[in-house]
Parts: structure tokens; sequence; C-alpha cells
């Protein structure tokens, strides 16, 4: 353009609160304020509807950096000119040979981490034939012998490519694996980066007890760290599993306080054994839970940095920023309409490369299904290349910095999440904590809010409570036989065991334990020599992780089975009986279809009238197994005793449902015959059970 037009904001004089609130509240024609326009989320926050430069102003922030304490902003100054974030995918294959093929052909595509999921044979140092058949080769990869290992990483240079491992409650004999198969290629240790991590006290919560006590844990967490400070500076050895609360039903609060408090213990732990906390805390690695509450999940991120250099301060350490890793929640994920979790999981990514991840773990749709297949891991992997080659987030450093509501947000969950830590620390920390249960009951009542919230769709899942699609094809699975796998699995290291040497114990340095590896040793008879000297530990108050789209998943397989056994294939079906115009049915028409589909019904209408008897001859027509009556409070009274006998003329066992809830009319009603009322305030779930309870679905 020859000309450019000065920009002025004349046109627009500012604006101050209390002007915008007052015409709000004029808007809301008499419709409380706080009620309509204020959120509040799980973590028991008010989210306001308009933030402005006061509510910065209030928090006094601290000016600060990237890279610089407290490290709000980012553990590094330039995250895209250091390196951008790890794509940190998952494989959760059990069978070495696949899990090389699956990981090769994910590196050669833009993966350029590796997470690498045990199973739970491997996380509790135990050979395949003294565990059940589900803890073997299920969900993760059995590493029995040092050849599993070398054969999983067959072509993968762990110089050039990051490996991630949680290990169990002990990490020294997968350690020792790296560190044998390192010296077996001739690299030195000091080039071996990533994390090959311990997470006891996650791991007694997640099982309810430890094949060792938590003292011979935290000694081998010491070793383990200890060598790794000498001989592999840049490998963690230190998990926070936290993402694990998340997926048990925890809000960010909790889930932050959790995860910052098991920290604490560990760090408090390594202290107590000689470690200098600054070269301790540098090899602490945390994973955070990713959800699709956008600005909860981003501001928590921002959150966690700050609170773990409080920790970090208190104890003395210096220069020894949170990395932080992502991971897609579990427990939004539904096997209904899976690719939603398409959507739920990109969503996931924003918030991990906005709120500064350092790697981070996009799922696969198909994840709650199936073992993801190649389709579902290659779109996963393009989420991290599509944010940060075509979206641009590698470039800015703290995008989020500087708004008033992701800062005061941010905040907020920082404070309420230190008020939670302290309160563990009063209880005698993490491990006290834990063993009386506190953490357990907070995250089971969130869980339990979470359940009603779904229930009631005040959370909406799309495809699941909302939206649902009746027609839709599920994902196959290919049929597992677990027993079958073990068997096979026992039967080759039974024969491998034969030739295994002896071990001699103890096992008390990593050296040594590469060394028996070396020697062809199991990961059972190196875990057997280990020098622990006390018994494991009594039980400990169990977690369970949680999926709230399984609620109506399970009522939908109930339809599908009873449609397949009872019904020639069709699904149950409901008629919406509609009376007068569009403008008078059409609301609770809508609202209807709303209600039932998430049950797992079919729900079907015709043309709407005023005559009763067409109404039901319509209704007849269909051969529903209920109808709902779809008009308005006022039209009820002449529409209900006309046309409910016209309806049990033709349909005497029929069941009778009005779309609504009139106060005063409900006794007329039910004398009508009217059997059931729906509304907004009901338990969409909970009716629906009951409807298919009083039907015959669910048995």
């Amino acid at each position: 353009m020859s000309q450019t037009t000065p920009l002025t904001l004349d046109e627009f004089p500012p604006v101050s609160y209390e002007e915008w609130r007052s015409e709000a509240i004029e808007s809301l024609k008499g419709a409380p304020f706080e009620k309509k326009l204020i959120t509040r989320t799980h973590e028991g926050i008010d989210l306001q509807p308009i933030y402005n430069a006061s509510d910065l102003e209030a928090l006094k922030l601290p000016e600060n950096w990237p890279g610089l304490p407290p490290y709000l902003r980012g553990r590094r100054p330039a995250p895209d000119l250091v390196e951008p974030w790890l794509i940190a995918q998952e494989i959760p294959l059990g069978d070495p040979v696949a899990f090389n093929r699956a990981a090769l052909h994910d590196l050669m595509r833009g993966q350029n981490a590796l997470t690498i999921l045990l199973d739970g044979a491997t996380r509790r140092g135990l050979n395949p034939a003294d565990v059940a058949p589900l803890d073997v080769g299920q969900c993760g990869l059995s590493v029995v012998f040092l050849s599993d290992l070398e054969t999983a990483l067959d072509g993968i240079c762990l110089d050039a490519i990051p490996v991630l491992a949680w290990c169990g409650p002990s990490n020294l004999a997968i350690l020792g694996a790296v560190a044998a198969l390192t010296r077996k290629r001739g690299k030195e240790f000091s080039t071996l980066r990533g994390a090959i991590l311990a997470d006891p006290l996650t791991e007694s919560v997640r099982w309810g007890s430890l094949p060792l006590s938590l003292a011979d844990a935290f000694r081998e967490m010491a070793i383990a760290t200890r060598w790794a400070s000498a001989q592999a500076p840049a490998l963690r050895t230190v998990g926070v599993q936290a993402s694990f609360y998340a997926n048990c039903g925890a809000n960010a609060v909790e889930e932050l306080a959790f995860g910052i408090a098991t920290g604490a213990e560990y760090l408090r732990q390594l202290v107590q054994a000689g470690l200098n906390p600054s070269t301790a805390a540098r090899h602490f690695f945390f994973e955070f839970n990713l959800g699709v509450e956008i600005f909860i999940h981003l501001a928590k991120l921002r959150a966690a940095r700050l609170l773990w250099w409080r920790v970090t301060e208190a104890f003395g350490a210096r220069e020894a920023p949170m990395f932080l890793h992502g991971r897609s929640s579990l427990a939004n994920k539904s096997v209904l309409d899976p690719y939603n979790n398409m959507l739920r999981a990109t969503v996931e990514g924003f918030v991990a490369s906005v709120g500064g991840a350092d790697s981070f773990h996009v799922a696969a749709f198909d994840e709650p299904i199936r073992t993801p297949e190649e389709f579902g891991r290659r779109i996963a992997r393009n989420v991290h290349i599509i944010l940060s080659e075509e979206c641009g987030f590698t470039h800015p450093v703290d995008p989020a910095a500087g708004s008033w509501f992701i800062e005061s947000l941010t905040y907020q969950i920082a404070n309420r999440a230190w008020e939670l830590f302290q309160a563990i620390e009063r209880e005698g920390g993490m491990v006290a904590a834990l063993r009386n249960g506190t953490p357990q009951k907070a995250v089971q009542a969130s869980a339990e809010k979470k359940r009603a919230a779904v229930a009631s769709r005040r959370d909406g899942l799309i495809g699941v409570n909302l939206f649902p699609n009746p027609s839709e094809k599920p994902l196959e699975a290919p049929a597992v036989d677990p027993i079958a796998a073990h068997a096979a699995r026992v039967q080759a290291v039974a024969e491998a065991l034969a030739r295994q040497p002896a071990v001699v114990g103890p096992l008390e340095s990593v050296e040594a334990i590469a060394d028996a590896w070396g020697a062809g040793a199991s990961l059972g008879a190196i875990t057997a020599a280990f020098p622990r000297t006390e018994a494991p530990d009594g039980e400990m108050p169990r977690l369970f992780l949680v999926r709230f789209a399984s609620d109506y998943e399970a009522l939908r397989a109930a339809a599908r089975r009873w449609a397949a056994e009872k019904n020639n294939g069709q699904l149950p079906k409901i008629w919406l009986a509609t009376f007068g115009p569009p403008k008078q049915h059409k609301a609770r028409a809508d609202f209807s279809l709303g209600f039932f589909t998430p049950g797992g019904f079919v729900v079907e209408s015709g043309k709407w009238t005023n005559d009763p008897a067409e109404a039901a001859e319509q209704a007849a027509a269909a051969n529903p197994l209920a109808v709902v009556i779809c008009s308005t409070d006022e039209t009820y009274p002449q529409i209900v005793p006309a046309f409910v006998p016209e309806l049990r003329k033709r349909l005497p066992e029929v069941r009778i449902i009005l779309a609504g809830y009139p106060p005063d009319q409900v006794e007329a009603h039910k004398a009508a015959g009217v059997q059931d009322f729906i509304h907004i305030r009901l338990s969409c779930l909970e009716f629906n059970r009951q409807l298919h309870a009083t039907l015959g679905i669910s048995s």
C-alpha cells in the first residue's frame, strides 16, 4: 500500500471493569452474575468471565526470565535454540522383536526419543514364571536377559536417542542392563541420555505392596543416582509419576501437590544418603498429566516448575530446574467414537507445548482399545511435528507469559497445591501420608465428583455422553490370549535359564550388576542377589485407574448384546411423541435425544401433531420400548390425560416418560399414567441404568 492509515483507538475508549460488569449484569436480565458467568472448577477455583491488569498487580509477580529461577517461564533460556521438546512416544509392545521393529519405524519418521514401557514382571524384578499371566508382555516390554534389551534396542544409538524407562520401585537392575549394553557396544557411559527411573512410592500405591521395603528402595535409588552423577551426568534416575494420581481421578491441585510431595520425599532420602542436594535434584524427572481443560493444565505445568524450585531452594539445591514430561490423560479417553481421542490428544499436545514441557507423549487414538497400531502411532507422532514445524510452538519462550488469565490461574493453582503440600509435610511427609491413606482418600473423593459430573453431563465427553453415534461400528481389537502368551514366554525363558550362570551376590554396584547381565544372568537372579536388608513393608492403600467414559460404554455394550441376542440386531428404541409446532416441542425433543442416546437407545420421532390418537398411532407403528412426551409445561395438562389412554390401547406395556418436571403437575401426570420424568437435574447415567433394568436390557 502506498499510504497507510495510522492505528487509532479513539473510537474505542477504555472501559473500566465496573462499567463492563454493570453492562453484563443488565444483559443477564435478572439471572445471577455469579451463577451464569463464573465457572467453578474441580480444583475449587472460580474462573472469572474477564481478567485485567489489576489481577496481576494483586499477585506481585517477581521479575523472572526463562532459564532463571524460579523457572516459571521454563528451565531453558531459549528452548528452540538449544533443543526442542523431545517427541517421547511410548511403544507398549511386549515382544523385543516387535518393539524394535516399531521403534525403528517411528524413529525414522520424526520421533526423537524412546519411551519404553516395561511389563509388570520386569518392573517388579521377577522372571515370567513368578508372576500372573497379565504381568508378562501386556502393555510393556518383557526383559529377562540382556539379549532381550539388546534385541529391543538393536540399531538404536543410545548416545543419540534418549531412552525413557519407568522401571518400578527400583531401577538398579535395568540401569545395570543399560550399562552392560553400552559397554558391550564400546560406548562411554557419559554418552547416555534420557531417564532410567525408579518411583517406589507411586508403585506402592499402584500395586498395594512392593517386593522390597521402602528403605531398600531408597537405598537403591541413592546407589543409582550416585553412579549416574559420576558416570552418566545427563541420565536421570529419580522418577515422579504424578500423572498416576490424575489418572485415578485427582484434580490438578492434588496431582501437583502429591507430585511435589513425592519429589520432596525422594530428595530428602537422597540427601540423607549423603548426596549433594544440587547433584541429586539434577537427576529428577517429573511426569504430569495433560488434559483437555486447556488453561487448568497449562497453568499446572507452569506452577509445577515454580513449586519444585521452592522445594529445591529449601534443600539448598542450586541450578536444578524441573525436567517436566507430559503424558496424555488416560482418564478422558473413550472406546466409543474413538476418533474423538485424536482431538483430545491434540489439545493435550498443545497444552504441553505452550506449558513448556521438556518432553511429552501424545496418546494414540486407539490406546484404550488395543495396542496402538501403526496408523494411531503415526497420527499421534504427527501432532508433535505439526505443533513444532507448522504451528511454530518451539519458537516463543513461554508463550503464555503476560496473560492476565493464565498468570492469575498459575498462581492460584500453585498456592492451593502448596497449601496441600504443606499439609502433607505436617503429616510427616509423603510416606506417612500414603500409609495413612490421606492422598488416596482425596483422590477417590475427587474421582467420585468427576464421575458424577460425567454421569449428569455437566462434564461432557463428545461421542460418549454428548452427541453419541448409535450406529457407530466399534474398532476391532485383535484377540489376545495372555495365558498362552505367558506360557510360551515361561517356556522360552526356562530353556535359557538352564544355561544361566550362578549369580554370586551381593550385587552392590551398577558395575557388578552390569557384569552379571553380561555373563548371562536373568533379571530374577540379579534382583535376588541385591543385598536387601529389610522385609517388604505391609500393604499400602491402593488407587485404581479410572476412565470416565467406561460407565456409558457399559450401557452401550449391554444394548448391543440385547440387540444381538433378543431383537434381531436392532438396538432398543425410544419414540418421541412431539406435540405442537417445533417452537413448542423441539427444545425437549432435542434434550430427550441427547439424554437417551448415551444409554444405547435409538431415539426416533414422527411428524408433530396436536391429535393424541394420531400421536399414539405413530408410536404404535414404531413399536418402541418407551415413549417420551415432548411439549411444554403449559400444554401438558391437556396433552397427557388425552394421549396416555390412546397410547395404552395400542401399546399396553410401553414405558411412558415425560420430558420435563413441572412440580405442580407431577402427581396429576403420575395419576394419568406417566411413569418417569427426565430433566436437566437428573443423572443421565443413573436414569439410563434404571431404564435398562426396567426394560430388561441389562441383566
